[in-house]
């Protein structure tokens, strides 16, 4: 083989690696999870919003079901909890086999933001 010719086969390579690279990286990326712009409504509410949404995602068996990880069905526990669902759900970590829409991530950090109030 001429130096030319392996010269050639080490561009081809390098070029065929990148695209490799970059491919992986489109296919394979998780999708964003950036909820950082949001519209809060202030109207949102920890017993008829919140509540509901953890108990339907998070609250049952081999979750927050109190026997493995504390609850997070009553205001206390997740009133002092908010802070970690906040950059749990931001992070993806939170609900764990489960997705939470745009719309309820934004409704808990909307009620998160404003104080997380008893209502």
């Amino acid at each position: 083989m001429t130096k030319r010719k392996i010269k050639l086969l080490k561009v081809n390579n390098t070029i065929l690696i990148i695209v490799l690279f970059v491919t992986l990286n489109i296919f394979c990326a998780k999708p964003s999870t950036d909820t950082s712009t949001y519209v809060c409504n202030p109207t949102i509410s920890f017993a008829t919003t919140v509540k509901p949404l953890l108990d339907k995602n998070c609250n049952f068996s081999g979750c927050h079901d109190d026997q493995v990880v504390t609850a997070l069905n009553n205001f206390q526990n997740v009133h002092d909890g908010a802070a970690q669902i906040k950059l749990s759900i931001q992070t993806g970590k939170m609900p764990k086999n489960r997705t939470l829409s745009v719309a309820d991530k934004n409704a808990i950090f909307c009620w998160i933001d404003n104080g997380a109030k008893n209502n």
